[in-house]
């Protein structure tokens, strides 16, 4: 769980940790130790999170998939990565590290352009 993200959504929200706790039906202290790291939520608590923030659970995770994409964006990201799995440079493929490089540097693009694009349409917060 991204503790930092939780935090900035509930925030977002004007909620308390108490407020949380009682959308959750959970005590306060275990939501403020989600809120602290110092303790994760079971699967069902992390579904409740991400339906009551309208975010991905990859998001609530700190994972790198923005909270505004779609499922069709995932779709395409893959796409583009899979059709780059045959990577060299100078003539030598890469390591399987320099290609999670060059990945994670794909995906950051990836997302950026499609924000920027987002954003011209109006789609994009």
């Amino acid at each position: 769980m991204d503790k930092e993200r939780l935090k900035m959504l509930r925030k977002e929200k004007g909620l308390t940790q108490g407020d949380m706790a009682e959308i959750l039906e959970i005590a306060r202290t275990t939501y403020a130790n989600y809120e602290q790291g110092t303790r994760e939520p079971d699967n069902r608590t992390l579904n409740r999170l991400a339906d009551f923030f309208i975010v991905s659970i990859d998001y609530l995770l700190g994972r790198d998939v923005p909270r505004w994409a779609t499922p069709e964006d995932l779709v395409d990201l893959e796409e583009i990565l899979k059709n780059n799995v045959h990577m060299a440079y100078g003539g030598e493929d890469l390591t399987d590290e320099d290609k999670q490089r060059v990945q994670e540097v794909l995906k950051i693009i990836f997302w950026d352009k499609l924000k920027k694009k987002g954003s011209n349409e109006g789609k994009v917060k």
